[in-house]
């Protein structure tokens, strides 16, 4: 389990629901475009968060892995979607903290212990500082890897130097994926993280990137990262998740043929002069329409 792994944007259709053609439609073009595996994340309700869970692993057939995000802030309705998740085929979790600003890290290691009891599948957190108010110590993520040894993944985003001190601080046991849109990609793959989670957007050239990595092509690499880094850092500007809808969902559903999408209010609508410039920044991306 390594590489490049677009994580989904939800589509909706002109009635707010769920757009099942859609979906697949992403599903194709993110494995179109190379990738090493596909994540599924969305705040949905608890059915839809079943269906997305279930459509996206029907539509992928077994030809790439799958992580699902478990984002429930109960330990019940997140062992339901763990389970679901697991019995539909995920190949790891990726269990997200409870949004509670100062949470005990006694009382977080049991909320994460719980859901780990609950599957047999490898499992870990979304550990993100940067833009979450809840992350794990070191320490914690290694009393829950020695309770439960399977506890051994993690979404570990943040600055390549904090990425690096969490790898090394928790002995190299977890395999761990950086996120953050991408921007440090090329050092990512360098310092041995497992690979990369990041929006779907340009997630066609960032596995090429990865590949080319491994390859030992660094100087193709690196170039060919240059030029999707004014993306990302559009992106990245505001770190938050409205902006990465607002912007992010129709530019990547254009690349892919996919209708422009609908979105579900409350929305942010994005700006004329944003759309304009992410529009040329992509001007010379191709085409991921099937």
């Amino acid at each position: 389990m390594k590489g490049v792994w677009p994580i989904l944007y939800a589509f909706f259709d002109e009635h707010e629901r769920l757009d099942r053609a859609a979906m697949r439609g992403q599903v194709e073009a993110c494995i179109r475009g190379g990738a090493h595996g596909i994540a599924e994340f969305h705040k949905l309700t608890l059915v839809e968060r079943r269906t997305i869970i279930d459509w996206v692993l029907e539509d992928v057939a077994g030809r790439l892995p799958v992580a699902v995000t478990v984002n429930e802030a109960g330990v019940t309705a997140a062992r339901e979607v763990a389970r679901a998740a697991e019995a539909a085929g995920a190949a790891w979790l990726i269990l997200q903290p409870p949004q509670i600003a100062g949470m005990n890290e006694t009382a977080l290691v049991r909320f994460m212990g719980a859901l780990a009891e609950a599957v047999s599948i490898p499992c870990g957190p979304q550990n993100n500082p940067s833009m979450m108010d809840v992350a794990l110590s070191a320490g914690a993520l290694m009393t829950l890897h020695r309770a439960h040894p399977h506890f051994r993944m993690m979404k570990g985003e943040g600055p390549i130097l904090y990425v690096k001190r969490l790898i090394e601080e928790t002995e190299g046991v977890f395999s761990v994926f950086n996120g953050l849109a991408g921007l440090e990609l090329t050092d990512t793959f360098r310092i041995g993280c497992a690979g990369m989670i990041p929006a779907p957007d340009v997630a066609d050239v960032q596995a090429r990137i990865w590949d080319l990595m491994a390859a030992g092509e660094e100087d193709a690499a690196e170039s060919l990262h240059r030029s999707v880094l004014p993306i990302a850092t559009f992106m990245m500007m505001p770190r938050t998740a409205e902006h990465f809808a607002a912007y992010g969902k129709p530019f990547f559903a254009k690349r892919a043929g996919i209708a422009p999408p609908h979105g579900r209010r409350p929305c942010v609508d994005p700006h004329p002069l944003g759309a304009e410039i992410l529009e040329r920044l992509g001007r010379r991306l191709p085409s991921l329409a099937g």
